[in-house]
């Protein structure tokens, strides 16, 4: 199958005064996201995660690399070719009270992209307002108030809808429930993966919660530094985890069946800077098994077999594997 998004080799580096180098916020990552799937991007802060996100659609420039949506290069679009392909790929941001305009309706909000786009006359706009706003679980009465007499879970209703309204074919989820009590949470999963059945999206859903991950996504992409160190399907990653950094994440998943509670990997200490990363294997500092070639080389991403042999490919960067055999 086509990819709908391809990234190939991408590199973000920031520039820092005083620092010639600049700092590596996304380091060679390469991945493909089929369409009607949903790709999950897990790690702690500061791994990259959102970097990534704003990257894939161009709202931060890469500093190399390419990337590819519905067979167009990203990277070698003019300003107002991308302005214009913009309405196939949206996104839903962590905070929605920062992401909308206080001084705007609700009706205003949404039917904003409709009007940057030309989609539709005036009437046909309002009647796709109306229709979105009861999708996402909204009445219309809410259409002419305004942000702030909104709970979080129904603000973010109204990001998710106003990211929809242009009907896009692909949607990028910054931490969308992160700020959310956990019962919202669960609430707001459900519409998100009810509108990707009924309108046919692709989601790339960025999360430091795991167990949010494992709900939502076909494939799981884990990142530490600015790189993926292992990228497979969902059932696989959860079930057959091989990087020790993806392992001490799982395992720090609450478990209400205490039968079924797994032992906890405690990681020493924090993320390292990106302005000082570690030699070798970024995560040797922190890993319970580290060796001593993981301070001295970086390891290659290597292709493991899984445990589904129609599943998709298992890939892993660890010393721990060496010609694809298993540890």
């Amino acid at each position: 199958m086509t990819p709908l998004l391809s990234v190939r080799d991408l590199v973000k580096t920031f520039d820092v005064k005083g620092k010639g180098d600049g700092v590596r916020a996304v380091s060679h990552v390469s991945l493909d996201v089929a369409p009607g799937q949903t790709l999950g991007i897990v790690g702690e802060s500061g791994s990259g995660k959102s970097t990534l996100g704003r990257l894939m659609l161009r709202l931060l420039e890469p500093t190399s690399g390419n990337i590819a949506f519905d067979g167009i290069s990203l990277t070698d679009l003019n300003v107002k070719d991308l302005r214009r392909k913009r309405r196939d790929m949206q996104m839903i941001f962590q905070d929605p009270l920062a992401s909308l305009d206080p001084r705007m309706s609700v009706r205003n909000l949404i039917g904003e992209p409709l009007i940057i786009h030309g989609l539709g006359t005036k009437q046909e706009q309002s009647d796709k307002v109306k229709d979105m706003i009861e999708r996402v679980g909204l009445s219309k009465d809410a259409l002419d108030r305004f942000p702030h007499e909104f709970s979080g879970g129904q603000r973010q209703r109204i990001s998710i809808a106003r990211a929809m309204i242009t009907l896009p074919k692909l949607i990028v989820a910054d931490e969308p429930v992160s700020s959310l009590d956990v019962s919202i949470q669960s609430q707001i999963l459900n519409l998100m993966l009810d509108l990707r059945r009924d309108l046919n999206l692709t989601y790339v859903f960025i999360s430091h919660d795991l167990a949010v991950v494992q709900h939502i996504a076909d494939t799981v992409a884990v990142m530490y530094l600015g790189e993926i160190v292992e990228m497979a399907s969902a059932t696989e990653i959860f079930t057959n985890p091989k990087h020790p950094y993806t392992r001490a994440l799982i395992s720090a998943i609450p478990q209400v069946d205490v039968s079924q509670r797994r032992e906890r990997i405690v990681l020493g200490g924090d993320i390292p800077s990106p302005q000082q990363p570690p030699t070798g294997c970024h995560f040797h500092p922190r890993c319970p098994v580290a060796m001593p070639i993981c301070s001295q080389i970086t390891p290659a991403s290597l292709t493991l077999q899984t445990l589904d042999k129609s599943a998709d490919a298992h890939t892993v960067s660890c010393h721990l594997y060496t010609e694809g055999s298993e540890s």
